[in-house]
């Protein structure tokens, strides 16, 4: 609790205590001193309960109003994809949005007319081709097959490269297998 509301609550307190009437005190000269601190007393907490639950009660009552002005904006602003936009077959409505030509429209308000026009906002289109760029400097030729190694016990041919190197081998002996003889 910070110093100022503990403050506050020591305020409040002596508040009450100044309300409160102590046997022998000046005040209580008919004898009734008892009864009043009773009612008194009962009269605070009546009033403390009460408004506590009024905070209770507008502190839900705003949560609920954030929550469906929330979900109000959330419909209202929604953009809903509904595909290619096709003039008097469908009904759009604000934040529709549809594609045409390339390019992306979202409808600006209900019933918003043919596409493009007043009534959509175009959000992307695409552009046209740009300039050629720089021819780049040829590369060294790529390699080439000059030849293969043929193992025929596993059905294994690998390709010899240009460079001397070997390619990935190609495994055939599926292809000869029992599985998938011609039957």
């Amino acid at each position: 609790m910070s110093d100022a509301n503990l403050q506050d609550r020591v305020a409040e307190l002596e508040q009450r205590a100044q309300r409160l009437v102590l046997a022998g005190d000046g005040r209580d000269r008919d004898g009734w001193g008892a009864w009043h601190n009773l009612l008194e007393t009962r009269l605070m907490q009546e009033r403390d309960f009460f408004l506590e639950l009024m905070a209770e009660t507008l502190a839900r009552f705003q949560r609920q109003i954030l929550d469906e002005a929330k979900a109000m904006l959330d419909q209202a602003l929604a953009t809903r994809v509904r595909g290619t936009f096709q003039p008097g077959i469908t009904d759009y409505a604000r934040g529709d949005m549809v594609a045409l030509d390339g390019g992306s429209f979202v409808a600006r308000k209900d019933n918003p007319g043919p596409c493009p026009g007043p009534g959509w906002q175009l959000m992307a289109k695409q552009g046209a081709r740009g300039i050629a760029g720089p021819e780049g400097k040829r590369g060294p030729p790529g390699n080439i097959i000059t030849g293969w190694i043929v193992d025929r016990g596993t059905y294994r041919i690998t390709p010899r490269l240009s460079d001397g190197s070997l390619g990935p081998p190609l495994e055939l002996g599926a292809l000869f297998s029992e599985d998938n003889a011609a039957g």
